[in-house]
């Protein structure tokens, strides 16, 4: 079997998201025997010398596509993908999307395809127009959901023929109970005893953390051993603080602020939930699963893609406090239920979401678009 270069294009893995977490891990664990990598991103960060270990990196910084700079960046880019008999372009992003499908056109690459991995809830008509026009000049389309696809494929105006769907994997080890740090919470304040309802996420709009926190007040209301554990941080810290006070919960609500690994964390929490108005795939629930916790997410994006409603966790589809806490006391109340949950949980997580098995399902990918 022949090696195959394969160039992933992301416009940086500095920041410990779910796409550069994603492609981070992903391309260490390729077989590096049947593919050359190639790991190049628009931004520095200390990381990418990290992963020089398992894959060639490249750094084409680039501010905006559109200035002289950006537009040399391109060409360099082409240049790179022709000296390095690169056969597959994998750009993960928007600007890494443009800047790649660009240099692409016109190289001696074999394939090029373009990643969709959330709603694009964001996306401007100027936008979505460039897109339209980068798709014909793009091999394939790939989605992190079927969801994701369909909301790609009438946005952008695409045959759906043209637009593939690959799940995200997550490390199963990583995450699986007992693994965790168990002084971790408690160095940040959560009570020994408490039972911990927890979001990972990063605090932004998007993800809907106000929902959780008015959410919370009921919880806390009905099961006086409930907490709250808000693994991430981001911009709105403060705004959420604030809004914890107004709600008389601030004693009962806790911030890692990014202070040490979400994994350390999951083994105290009893609900793995998720309040977002906009998701692609979720890589936060994949790892509620991998821990063996049940979840309570909105019925946003992929959700339901990953979560069994009523059997692996619940679907929240009235985005009220209400609607949220119902379930969340439910299953606070009953240990029995939230056990069962959380074990069809993991085994769910287990034949559809193990990582191994979803590099694997890229690697296939890859061959397929090289022709090999």
């Amino acid at each position: 079997m022949r090696r195959i270069a394969v160039l992933q294009l992301t416009d940086s893995i500095g920041e410990d998201a779910g796409t550069e977490r994603y492609v981070a891990e992903t391309i260490a664990r390729m077989d590096r025997s049947g593919f050359d990598l190639h790991l190049c991103c628009l931004e520095d960060s200390p990381r990418l010398g990290e992963m020089a270990r398992c894959c060639h990196t490249r750094v084409f910084p680039v501010v905006s596509v559109w200035r002289p700079n950006g537009l040399r960046q391109i060409l360099r880019l082409r240049r790179y993908i022709d000296e390095q008999a690169i056969e597959v372009v994998h750009a993960f992003a928007v600007k890494a999307a443009i800047v790649g499908v660009l240099a692409a056109k016109g190289s001696r690459a074999r394939a090029v395809v373009t990643s969709r991995r959330s709603l694009g809830y964001w996306y401007t008509p100027n936008l979505l127009r460039l897109f339209r026009y980068l798709n014909r000049h793009t091999t394939r389309v790939l989605a992190n959901s079927e969801r994701v696809k369909q909301v790609t494929v009438e946005a952008e105006r695409l045959s759906p023929g043209k637009v593939d769907v690959l799940y995200n994997g997550v490390d199963l080890d990583r995450y699986a109970a007992g693994r965790g740090d168990p002084a971790l919470a408690a160095s940040i304040g959560v009570p020994a005893q408490a039972s911990v309802v927890g979001m990972v996420a990063n605090y932004r709009s998007v993800k809907g953390l106000d929902l959780f926190l008015r959410a919370a007040r009921l919880v806390a209301a009905e099961v006086p051993q409930a907490v709250f554990l808000l693994a991430g941080q981001g911009p709105l810290r403060n705004e959420l603080g604030r809004l914890a006070g107004e709600l008389g919960i601030s004693e009962r609500v806790f911030f890692t602020d990014g202070r040490g690994e979400v994994a350390g964390y999951l083994p105290r929490m009893s609900i793995g939930c998720l309040s977002s108005h906009s998701e692609g795939f979720s890589n936060a629930i994949l790892e509620y699963m991998a821990a063996g916790l049940p979840v309570v997410a909105t019925d946003v994006g992929g959700n339901a893609e990953a979560i069994e409603d009523g059997v692996t966790g619940c679907l929240v589809r009235d985005r009220t406090p209400e609607a949220f806490a119902r379930p969340v006391v439910e299953l606070l109340r009953d240990p029995v239920r939230r056990a069962e949950m959380g074990r069809r949980s993991l085994e769910r997580c287990r034949e559809r979401f193990e990582i191994g098995a979803a590099v694997r399902r890229l690697e296939d990918y890859y061959r397929m678009l090289a022709g090999g």
